[in-house]
């Protein structure tokens, strides 16, 4: 019946003078508004839709595309393309709730620290300063005043990430710096390769910027060199994004050996390296980065937001030299330029010795919750690192994953289901990410792993329909 109707609307439309490939793709956008095509159909194989329509194989498959590209419809590996579900979760993590009850895992934030007494330290003694707080309050280069630059970038090699001041630039935050690389690196239509699972800001950029997203396997170490090198000779694509220290939702921390084996699959395709460091400075010992490797191969960026406070949104993102103009036009496109107050305030943080003594508190704390962690849900399969905000659970085979989701919320434990993690087109693991760090204190956060072992231990109860 779904071939019939897309049949129909097709030869209907054989005078809006589009090319064959545009109008199939129109046919669909307008038979699914019209509720013609429903959420979860599949439609008729590339070769059943290019007889029926009597256009070559060639036409359909660029109409797929087309129709995944605007977010129609999503190709599934190995079974077929279906029509997306216009209520399936967005790719955006709304702010945790506040009620008293609730435990929630679902926000990746720092753990709750009282920051107030160095933050109003450093404000006072940039208040104190009249000439440089009057210089703060001007238009600055969009790159940000090289002063806060070498401190920061000072302060980041003596943390093993090697950035070099001349071409570093601040942004608001991370997903900032994200949205800055797409926008300067990226077109409508252009394929980029990622993880198995992702994080899923980057799933909303790309797809807010009509960008063709495919997975790539992974192991315990993350992405797989060969899987890699595969995908780049199936998409050809533009760039990789990936989080090789502490991956959301995984955990996965890549070796040395892993990252240089990425590299050089990138190298030889001439693709590309996005690499996501916002957990970067969270573990005593991690691998250098891939910056570290291979400057002009990678585009890096960061955030404090996880070592020090969300509230600065304060990024850096270093691309390699040749593209640096094209990063400070784009910057100062996007807002002129990051406030040099949030930097100075970083800075002073960083003077003060309040930095350190805040990333230090930071893994101490996060340390007491993977005791807590561990004592509850030792027995299931769980991935989780010593540093690490997060953990990612493999649900038992009895429960399945919306049914686990839907259980945890009725006992106001929130949790955030694999679905949002995963690429258009890819198959959904049967896990959650917990993010341990996000309840206000300890006993909260015990509260919920109770209720998240007890649900893992029982039977679900099976709902048949009539």
């Amino acid at each position: 019946m779904t071939i019939e109707i897309i049949q129909q609307d097709f030869f209907e439309r054989c005078d809006d003078g589009l090319p064959k490939y545009r109008r199939l793709a129109e046919t669909m956008a307008h038979l699914i508004e019209s509720g013609l095509l429903t959420a979860g159909s599949k439609l008729p194989t590339h070769r059943a839709m290019a007889d029926k329509l009597q256009v070559t194989v060639g036409t359909i498959t660029r109409a797929y595309a087309e129709a995944e590209r605007r977010g129609l419809v999503e190709a599934r590996v190995g079974a077929g393309t279906y029509v997306c579900q216009s209520n399936r979760p967005g790719w955006v993590f709304s702010y945790p709730s506040q009620a008293p009850d609730e435990c929630n895992f679902g926000y990746n934030i720092p753990p709750y620290l009282d920051r107030s007494a160095p933050l109003a330290q450093a404000m006072q003694t940039l208040a104190q300063q009249a000439d440089q707080l009057n210089h703060l309050m001007l238009y600055q280069d969009p790159q940000g005043l090289s002063e806060h630059r070498d401190v920061i970038c000072h302060w980041l090699n003596r943390h093993g990430i090697l950035l070099d001041p001349a071409r570093m630039h601040f942004t608001s935050g991370a997903q900032h710096a994200i949205q800055l690389v797409l926008s300067v690196f990226c077109r409508s239509g252009d394929t980029l390769l990622t993880e198995q699972v992702v994080y899923p800001g980057f799933l909303g950029l790309a797809r807010q910027m009509q960008l063709n997203v495919k997975a790539v396997e992974m192991d315990q170490q993350g992405l797989i060199p060969e899987s890699l090198d595969t995908a780049c000779r199936l998409y050809q694509p533009r760039m990789l994004y990936c989080t090789p220290t502490l991956q959301n939702p995984t955990t996965a921390v890549m070796s040395r050996e892993r990252r240089e084996a990425i590299l050089a699959v990138c190298r030889r395709h001439q693709v590309l390296v996005i690499e996501d460091d916002v957990n970067g400075l969270l573990p005593v010992d991690a691998p250098p980065p891939m910056v570290n490797l291979d400057s002009e191969q990678v585009i890096h960026f960061g955030s404090l937001s996880k070592c020090l406070a969300p509230g600065l949104r304060l990024g850096y993102i270093q691309v390699p030299g040749k593209h640096q103009d094209r990063l400070n036009t784009a910057l100062h496109h996007h807002c002129l330029m990051i406030s040099p107050l949030l930097s100075a305030l970083a800075c002073e943080l960083i003077h003060q010795g309040d930095a350190d003594r805040l990333l230090t508190a930071i893994r101490e704390d996060i340390a007491q919750r993977k005791l807590l962690l561990d004592r509850y849900l030792h027995s299931y399969h769980i991935q989780h690192h010593a540093q690490s905000f997060h953990a990612w659970l493999t649900l038992p085979d009895n429960w399945r994953l919306s049914d686990f989701v839907a259980a945890a919320q009725a006992r106001e434990v929130i949790v955030k289901s694999a679905e949002l993690f995963t690429p258009p087109g890819s198959t959904i693991p049967q896990a959650v990410r917990l993010a341990i760090s996000a309840p206000h204190n300890h006993d909260k956060l015990e509260q919920g792993l109770a209720i998240l072992a007890e649900l893992l231990a029982q039977e679900p109860y099976p709902d048949f329909p009539l």
